[in-house]
């Protein structure tokens, strides 16, 4: 995995969603996430950038990918 995109990853993760990423009960699964999935990180950090001006959509779809993926479905990007 690209450390750079992981990084910016996580950074995204904590702009975003970060009553999420600084929880104890989450912020492990969110990391987890990023570093076992790296085509959606890559797709993410260009989703965040074409998406810039709606706030409210990333962080939907964020929180949907994430919590689909550690179930195993299909993320949204």
């Amino acid at each position: 995995m690209n450390t750079d995109n992981t990084n910016k990853a996580v950074n995204i993760a904590k702009e975003y969603i970060p009553r999420f990423f600084n929880s104890d009960n989450y912020k492990w699964n969110i990391l987890q996430v990023i570093m076992d999935n790296e085509k959606w990180t890559n797709d993410l950090i260009n989703f965040v950038e074409k998406n810039k001006d709606n706030r409210t959509i990333i962080i939907q779809t964020i929180m949907h990918d994430i919590g689909g993926l550690m179930r195993n479905d299909l993320p949204r990007i």
